[in-house]
């Protein structure tokens, strides 16, 4: 038996699914020793292509390097995998990256991956299970990590991606509390600089500003009904929301905050209440992106959701 390091990942179709049978397929050719966590990763290649989950999977396997490489390809086949465009869109990728500390060239075969020491995607899910990996001469996983640019980037889901829905992990508490802070800063600034009564002039555009963010905001809220959640990540088992507000953007309610904080603090006059309400803007186009993470990989239907809903936050907008 020899040990092997298997990187999974997947752009296309049920994400999730095609890397959860690849394991289940995996224990055909070996014992699956480790699995490390899932990760959400910035596609590499042709633009315009859905983000990748990532894994990595140490096998022990009685496999050759050039037979579980054969079989590796069995499995791609097996989830639809076709190779019509180098690093364009997949249903499933099998990359065999580390095999003992074997080096090997072959032309159809290099023992380790040739490009594992530079991709985070591989990297970071490899040192979770195997971090004195070979990837390069006299270079392990871990070494090759810590001299690795944060770009592209890499999101880590929490939980047993194998058996459970993928989260956020306590970073979805982080950002509930991050919001509820920014927002009681926004009432703090805006409560200390209000000349009551308003300007006449600040009342049209102040007013309808206010108005337009508060009908869009409880419009998100009443579509999602039993769906909404204060969390960014979906309740466990939910659909996908696309009716009511969400035929036209994707996150009503937090276009709807940003509308109404901006109007309230141009209607009051209070410019630290303005610059909170930009800081929210900025903050919710953050949480948002966190959030379509998770969405996107537990919610049946949401990366096409996505493509097809252009706008993030305000309908013809933005």
């Amino acid at each position: 038996m020899s040990r092997a390091a298997v990187a999974l990942g997947s752009n296309l179709g049920d994400r999730l699914a095609h890397l959860r049978r690849a394991v289940d397929r995996l224990r055909r050719l070996g014992r699956v020793e480790a699995v490390s966590g899932l990760y959400e990763t910035e596609p590499v290649g042709p633009a315009g292509q859905d983000p990748y989950l990532n894994a990595v999977v140490i096998l022990d396997t009685p496999l050759a390097p050039a037979e579980l490489l054969v079989a590796l390809h069995d499995v791609e086949q097996e989830e639809g995998r076709t190779r019509e465009e180098r690093w364009g869109p997949r249903t499933l990728d099998l990359d065999l990256i580390a095999y003992e500390d074997l080096r090997l060239s072959l032309p159809d075969l290099e023992v380790p991956h040739p490009r594992a020491r530079e991709r985070r995607f591989v990297l970071a899910p490899l040192v979770e299970v195997w971090p004195e990996a070979p990837v390069g001469p006299g270079l392990t996983a871990r070494r090759a990590l810590e001299g690795l640019p944060r770009r592209p980037w890499v999101r880590r889901f929490s939980g047993d991606w194998l058996d459970e829905p993928p989260d956020l992990g306590s970073a979805a508490v982080r950002w509930v509390a991050a919001q509820a802070v920014l927002i009681a800063v926004w009432v703090v600034a805006l409560l200390a600089d209000t000349s009551l009564p308003p300007p006449w002039w600040r009342w049209i555009p102040g007013g309808l500003v206010l108005l337009a963010g508060a009908v869009l905001a409880v419009a998100g809220v009443r579509s999602l009904g039993a769906a909404l959640t204060p969390l960014p990540q979906p309740r466990p088992g939910a659909s996908l929301v696309a009716h009511g507000p969400y035929r036209l953007v994707r996150h009503p309610i937090y276009g709807g905050l940003i509308l109404a904080m901006g109007g309230a603090a141009w209607l009051v006059g209070s410019e630290p209440a303005l610059v909170a309400a930009v800081a929210a803007a900025v903050f919710f186009a953050a949480k948002a992106r966190a959030e379509e993470s998770a969405l996107g990989v537990n919610v049946p239907g949401y990366l096409e959701y996505r493509r097809r809903v252009r706008r993030r936050f305000l309908p013809w907008v933005w």
